[in-house]
């Protein structure tokens, strides 16, 4: 049992003696994390930057490839081309003629003539294959 508290006494004065002679054994260091932080946030920045730049790129890549597709479609698909029959109608109403005169004229019921202007009032050509 004397062994005991000569051990225990002993270890006791050990700690003790760390205790005072190295104090920063038994704290946590207080680390300074403000450095890291500034570089973190300088990396953010950066790489925010990096995406704006990359999102502007796809954006112009987008624009192009869009004005390709238009290229490509034009070459491959003509604007529509109008029937003289159409060509004849417009003519007649650039003259001033009204409707019943055109159908006349032209050998036209006044529901097709009607239907020619409506398209072609709309911006919408009308195509025909004969």
């Amino acid at each position: 049992m004397e062994y005991f508290l000569v051990f225990t006494l002993g270890i006791a004065v050990a700690v003790l003696a760390l205790f005072l002679f190295r104090p920063g054994l038994f704290t946590r260091p207080q680390n300074d994390y403000a450095m890291l932080e500034m570089m973190i946030d300088e990396a953010i920045e950066q790489l925010e930057k990096r995406q704006q730049e990359i999102l502007a790129e796809i954006e112009q890549q987008h624009q192009a490839l869009l004005e390709l597709q238009k290229q490509i479609l034009s070459s491959y698909m003509p604007e529509p081309q109008k029937s003289p029959k159409v060509l004849a109608v417009l003519e007649l109403v650039a003259q001033g003629l009204d409707v019943a005169d055109i159908a006349k004229k032209l050998g036209l019921g006044l529901g097709e003539v009607e239907l020619i202007l409506e398209l072609n009032k709309e911006g919408e050509p009308l195509a025909e294959n004969g």
